[in-house]
C-alpha cells in the first residue's frame, strides 16, 4: 500500500519541478484519480512564494469552469502542502505546437476558442491571469484545454481607472504596457497575450523575439512584428486588432468573442454566466488549511519526499538516483560507457545529435543560457524542452539537466529534435558560449556549418 494523505492513496510521479512533484492519486472512497501536487513549505518560504501560493490557491478556489484545471482541496503538514488537482493526462499545448511544428486553422481555432472562454470567465470575476502562456494550457485525454498555474493572477481593481501595478508574466508573451512599469489593466494585457498564443499556434513561432532582451522590449512597444504568409484574412484581421500597442484601442476580450473569425463553428451557449464571489482577506489567509497525518511516512524511495509533521526532509546525498556521478560524466563526455555498473540513468542516446555540457550551477543557469541565445525552454524537474526560431525553420530539442555528486556541478544534455542539423550545431556553439565563465567541458557531438 502506498503513502496516503487524509483520504487520497498516492500512487506515480506526474512530473516535478523546483518546489513541488505532482503525483497521481486515487481517492479512496469513490476511486476517483486526482493528480495531488505537494509543494516543499521550506522551500518556498526560501523564495518568499508564500503569500503567492495563497493567492493562487483562493483564486483558483473560487473558479469552477470546464476550461480552468479544477482545485478540489488543499492540505498542509509541517513540511509539505497538498494540492488536490484535476487529472489533466494531455500534456502541454507547448508541447502539442512543437511536435507539429504548427497547427492547422481550425484547430487552432478550437484551442483559442476555448482559451477566451476560460479567460472571460475569470474578467468576469474579476481575476486577471497574467501568465497566459502554452506552456500553462493543458489538454486533457479529450483535447480540451485547460487554464493552469495562477500564481501571477490578480484581482482587477472595480475601479475602472484603476491600474495593476506588478510587472510579470513571460517577456515574449507580455504586453508592451506591462514593461513600461507605468500601471496597466490586466484584462487588456491578458487579451494581448491570447493574440501572441493565437499567432504561436499559427505559425509555430513568436511574433516577438529577439536574442537580446532590450531589443526583444523594443519590439514589442512598438508593436514590431510580420504576419506569416499562410495566414488566412480573418486570422490576420483577429491577430492585428489583439496585438495592438495602445491597451485603448485593442480588442477586449467580449470583443473578440464577437469577431467573424472566432465564431466559426462557435455555440454562444457555451459562454456561460456564473457568480463566483471573490476571494475575500479571510478566504486568502484561510486559503490552506492544516491536516494532520495520521500515518507514518513510507520508506520506500519513492515517498522519501513526504514527511509527518515534526520530521525533517533528509538532504539529497551524493549517489541518489536523480544525481549524475563521475564515471557517468566522463561516460557521457567521451561517448562510451566507461562504467557498467553506474547506476545513473541513459536517456540520452549517444548520437550526432547531442550536446553535453558540464556547468556550475544547476537548471536555473542552464535555463538562463539557454534563453539568452533565444530558445524558449521549459525545464520541468530535471527534464529539458524547447524550441529556437532559426533562419532556416524551427528547431526543437529535448534533453536533461541534473545535478552531479560535485556539490554545484551539474549536466546538460540536450538532443535535436526537428530543424536544420547544421544551424543547429550553430545554436549548440551559441549555447555553450552563453554559459561563460561557468562552463567546465563541453561535447558539441552535432555537425555545423
Amino acid at each position: 500500500m502506498g503513502k496516503k494523505i487524509g483520504k487520497y492513496e498516492l500512487g506515480v510521479t506526474l512530473g516535478d519541478g523546483a518546489f513541488s512533484k505532482v503525483k497521481l492519486s486515487i481517492d479512496t472512497e469513490t476511486g476517483q484519480k486526482w493528480a495531488i501536487k505537494i509543494i516543499d513549505k521550506e522551500k518556498l518560504a526560501k523564495e518568499r512564494l508564500e503569500e503567492q501560493l495563497k493567492r493562487e490557491i483562493a483564486i483558483m478556489k473560487s473558479l469552477k469552469h470546464e476550461h480552468i484545471v479544477q482545485l478540489r482541496e488543499v492540505m498542509q503538514t509541517a513540511n509539505h502542502i497538498y494540492l488536490v488537482l484535476e487529472v489533466v493526462t494531455g500534456g502541454e499545448l507547448f508541447d502539442r505546437i512543437v511536435q507539429s511544428k504548427r497547427l492547422d486553422e481550425d484547430t487552432a481555432r478550437s484551442y483559442f476558442q476555448q482559451l477566451v472562454l476560460a479567460v472571460h470567465y475569470c474578467h468576469q470575476h474579476n481575476i486577471a491571469h497574467r501568465d497566459i502562456k502554452p506552456e500553462n494550457l493543458l489538454l486533457d485525454e479529450n483535447n480540451m484545454l485547460k487554464i493552469s498555474d495562477f500564481g501571477l493572477s490578480n484581482l482587477q481593481p472595480k475601479d475602472t481607472k484603476a491600474l495593476l501595478q506588478t510587472v510579470c508574466g513571460t517577456p515574449n508573451y507580455v504586453a508592451p504596457e506591462v514593461l513600461k512599469e507605468k500601471g496597466y489593466d490586466g484584462f487588456k494585457a491578458d487579451a494581448w497575450s491570447c493574440g501572441i498564443v493565437l499567432f504561436v499556434m499559427l505559425a509555430g513561432y513568436l511574433p516577438f523575439d529577439d536574442d537580446n532582451m532590450n531589443a526583444l522590449f523594443n519590439k514589442i512597444e512598438r508593436g514590431d512584428y510580420r504576419m506569416a504568409r499562410h495566414f488566412s484574412q480573418g486570422a490576420k484581421d483577429i491577430i492585428s486588432k489583439l496585438l495592438v500597442v495602445e491597451p485603448a484601442k485593442r480588442l477586449s476580450i467580449e470583443q473578440c468573442m464577437q469577431h467573424p473569425w472566432f465564431r466559426v463553428n462557435f455555440d454562444p451557449a457555451r459562454i456561460h454566466q456564473r457568480t463566483v464571489a471573490d476571494p475575500t482577506a479571510d478566504q486568502l489567509n484561510r486559503a490552506v488549511q492544516d491536516y494532520v497525518d495520521a500515518e507514518p511516512a513510507s520508506k520506500s524511495p519513492q515517498h522519501q519526499d513526504l514527511v509527518v509533521p515534526g520530521q525533517a526532509a533528509s538532504p539529497a546525498k551524493a549517489g541518489d538516483n536523480d544525481a549524475v556521478d563521475a564515471f557517468a560524466i566522463v561516460s557521457r563526455l567521451t561517448g562510451g560507457a566507461l562504467n557498467p555498473h553506474s547506476d545513473a540513468t541513459t536517456d540520452i542516446v549517444q548520437a550526432r545529435k547531442t550536446v553535453h555540457i558540464l556547468h556550475s550551477g544547476d537548471s536555473t543557469d542552464a535555463q538562463m543560457a539557454l534563453t539568452s541565445v533565444g530558445c524558449s525552454v521549459k525545464i520541468t524537474g530535471s527534464d529539458v524542452r524547447g524550441f529556437y526560431n532559426g533562419a532556416h525553420g524551427l528547431i526543437t530539442f529535448g534533453g536533461t539537466c541534473r545535478p552531479t555528486t560535485v556539490p554545484g556541478l551539474s549536466l546538460l544534455e540536450l538532443k535535436r529534435g526537428r530543424g536544420d542539423a547544421l544551424e543547429y550545431g550553430t545554436l549548440a556553439k551559441l549555447i555553450c558560449k552563453a554559459f561563460d565563465t561557468k562552463l567546465r567541458s563541453q561535447i558539441v557531438d552535432v555537425p555545423s556549418a
